[in-house]
């Protein structure tokens, strides 16, 4: 898993319960004591702590490892869950669980949904109805309880993973929490109900037992699934519970742990908060997580645990405990169900300068954060919501007691969203963004050729070194056209149809995975009466996307060639095992490519085109693929290919810039979605350039058709570019596909 892809995997926590959490609500059949103030300072450090780390990793990108403190709620909650049955048992010799229940959704359901709700109308409202949709399916999964689930699936399925954050994505943990909630206090009341029935005191040494085993067996699953499925581990609760039991053993082992020498302690607390900082910095992508990757911040959390039970004075924390520091986690709950929320809507509308949206997503976070804990939070923990019983007059009661707040909160509110929406107004009325860079024009007033520009770096340059095409040249200047663009044309398809699959997919895109298709060989295969050579397709899903481009070259009565297409969705024609965490995809690319050689080596086509993506990727078990690792992978079947066939032709996918699921919004400006090229996209291109010119294949750059001088606008003429950061829309390859005939006629590939 990348840096990029660990960034965008948000975290998200379920502050643990504070001591009026355990005896709210009218009519609880069990009161349990809280944990005492010692314990509950170094508790409070944390979460603050690890709320902090997060909140500004996920908005400055730093520290790099930030998203390790929900590791640390993970261990917290384990531990005061399970601390807080375990008294309720010993004291009261049972344990409700209908109360444990209603305190839970007390606690953690009203201001989720509230966030739930109002992130989704806020999407669809400001940002368009294809996000908004995908949020609020995001939002049903969030309030299933099985968000974790769901983004495993979305992050290993191969077009879903391209698309932009979900403004609900830091649910999955709190998923992974609420179904540690519906299991394991299930286990505890059994347990305790057993040893009652034959007269014993609460079994906390069976419990830790089966913790322990619990604990081993996770972590092994997590060991295995962080090389093999990296994706699937980090959002899975089976690869998660290792370190919500190991949070719930220490609660077992509490009396034990009791007797440690006062002066141990400190030594302990501070020392575990070293590690939890520590392993914000240090945790990188060259350890699989979340094993053994979370180990630091699981042992740190246990070691600040460790040295407040038991404890009957207060730690040596010092600054660590002061006020301001308890007050952050106090609202840690409600600033982790904001923050993300308010990140991914502020982009979209604010885009992501540093000065602008840094500033506005803190400032908005902790505002809404601490009204969602004074109107919303602390309100309903003290709820009678789903007692037993008449609960009218204990409602009544309720609102007596919180009339007042409900005032000056509303007040409250009503500030903020004036604020927010004086900002936004403020922000719409500045002048219109231009592209940085306008395209240079030529004497005879076409546009520039782009050799001033990026281009004409290690990638060679944008193509423009090949024979003069004048269909190019005016379709460069539509391109152009559309890069001085100020606010969005009427597109054909729309943008809001393409992003949510209305406009209609392309029939041929099925060819990409013809086997599970049931598809043979025949029926994705094109010609036309005039053919007389043989052009192969091989490549990966951005090579799929351009048969419709190349489709009705083939079927044309002129045409002259039969399209055959062998490329595979997730399948880069490399002879390298790209990591891709869906079920046997890798071994599927294996042996699909290694047909696709047999196959050109049996049949000797005249022309093999080939497409692969220029994403980051990693290989299997070796990590980043590197451009010399990239050059080796593809020589070895370019070598191959060149022996067998006429010639080998590399066709460049787009730049994978900026993605429109993303950078659209409704009042946005084109400008906002324009792409540049990568540096990983210029050094793929230049190792495949290598490659080309020693088995004397040819190199296309198809960035000719997308972009001028290295700008590569969101759409050309009416029709979309792209459909995400790197796959044609049908409608822009079918328009552009006499331009592409044209150059490849120019270039002598058809």
């Amino acid at each position: 898993m990348s840096s990029e892809d660990r960034k965008h995997i948000i975290v998200t926590t379920i502050s643990p319960p504070r001591r009026t959490e355990a005896v709210s609500g009218a009519g609880a059949a069990a009161r349990a004591p809280g944990p005492p103030r010692s314990l509950r300072l170094d508790v409070q450090a944390l979460r603050a702590l690890a709320v902090t780390m997060v909140v500004v990793e996920h908005v400055t990108g730093r520290p790099a490892g930030g998203f390790v403190g929900v590791d640390v709620f993970f261990v917290v909650s384990g531990f005061l869950i399970t601390g807080l049955l375990l008294r309720e048992a010993e004291g009261h010799g049972r344990v409700s669980i209908l109360d444990f229940w209603r305190r839970r959704i007390r606690r953690i359901v009203p201001a989720s949904v509230v966030v739930l709700l109002v992130g989704t109308v806020v999407t669809w409202l400001a940002i368009g109805r294809a996000r908004g949709a995908s949020a609020a399916v995001d939002a049903l999964w969030s309030v299933a309880s099985l968000a974790n689930w769901h983004f495993a699936a979305v992050g290993t399925d191969y077009f879903a993973a391209q698309g932009p954050e979900s403004p609900f994505q830091h649910y999955w943990s709190l998923a992974v929490e609420e179904q540690f909630y519906l299991v394991w206090p299930l286990v505890v009341v059994a347990a305790v109900a057993v040893a009652a029935r034959r007269g014993r005191p609460v079994p906390r040494v069976t419990m830790g037992v089966l913790l322990a085993i619990v604990a081993a067996a996770s972590f092994a699953v997590a060991w295995r699934q962080s090389t093999a499925m990296p994706t699937v581990a980090y959002f899975s609760s089976i690869a998660r519970a290792w370190e919500l039991a190991l949070g719930a053993l220490l609660a077992t082992a509490s009396p034990l742990v009791g007797r440690l020498p006062a002066a141990l302690r400190p030594v302990l607390s501070w020392a575990g908060l070293g590690g939890v900082v520590a392993s914000a910095w240090i945790t990188t992508t060259a350890v699989p997580f979340p094993a053994p990757g979370a180990l630091l911040p699981v042992i740190a959390t246990l070691l600040v645990l460790v040295a407040g039970t038991g404890s009957t004075g207060t730690p040596w924390l010092g600054p660590v405990a002061s006020r301001p520091v308890t007050i952050v986690g106090d609202l840690s709950y409600s600033i982790y169900l904001w923050h993300f929320v308010v990140l991914v809507i502020g982009t979209s509308l604010l885009g992501d300068k540093p000065t602008k949206l840094w500033p506005a997503v803190f400032a908005i976070t902790l505002a809404l954060s601490a009204l969602s804990y004074h109107l919303i939070e602390r309100p309903f923990i003290a709820s009678p919501l789903l007692e037993r019983g008449s609960a009218r007059h204990a409602w009544r009661r309720w609102r007596r007691e919180h009339r007042r707040t409900y005032r000056r909160g509303g007040v409250a509110l009503l500030a903020v969203a004036a604020l927010t929406a004086t900002g936004l107004a403020a922000d719409a009325v500045q002048p219109t963004a231009v592209p940085p860079v306008p395209p240079p024009a030529a004497a005879d007033g076409r546009p520039g050729d782009g050799s001033e520009g990026d281009g004409n770096d290690a990638g060679g340059s944008d193509g423009t070194d090949g024979p003069d095409v004048p269909a190019l040249d005016e379709w460069s200047t539509e391109v152009a056209r559309a890069l001085s663009a100020t606010s969005w044309p009427d597109l054909d398809p729309d943008i809001e149809s393409v992003l949510d699959g209305t406009s209609g997919g392309s029939p041929r895109l099925a060819c990409g995975d013809a086997e599970a298709k049931g598809l043979t060989q025949d029926e994705c295969t094109w010609t036309s009466p005039s053919a007389t050579t043989t052009v192969m397709l091989v490549g990966d899903s951005t090579a799929m996307h351009e048969l419709d481009a190349l489709t009705p070259l083939a079927e044309a009565p002129d045409g002259g060639f039969t399209l055959v297409n062998r490329a595979k969705f997730a399948c880069p024609f490399v002879d390298i095992r790209v990591q891709n965490d869906v079920a046997g995809i890798i071994d599927s690319c294996r042996a699909h490519n290694d047909e696709t050689l047999a196959l050109i080596e049996g049949t000797h086509p005249d022309v093999v085109l080939v497409t692969n993506s220029y994403q980051e990727m990693s290989e299997d078990g070796s990590g980043p693929v590197t451009p010399d690792r990239w050059a080796e992978g593809f020589g070895a079947y370019a070598r191959r290919v060149a022996e067998a066939t006429g010639s080998v032709v590399l066709l460049t996918p787009p730049p994978d810039d900026a993605d429109i699921a993303s950078c659209f919004r409704r009042g946005g400006s084109p400008v906002d979605c324009i792409s540049r090229t990568s540096p990983t996209w210029l050094d793929r291109a230049a190792a495949d350039r290598t490659v080309l010119e020693a088995v004397g294949g040819t190199f296309v750059d198809l960035r000719r058709l997308t972009c001028v001088d290295d700008l590569c606008p969101a759409f050309v003429g009416d029709v979309p570019v792209k459909q995400d950061r790197v796959h044609l829309t049908m409608a822009f390859a079918v328009a552009v596909s006499p331009v592409l005939g044209e150059l490849l006629r120019a270039r002598g590939v058809l």
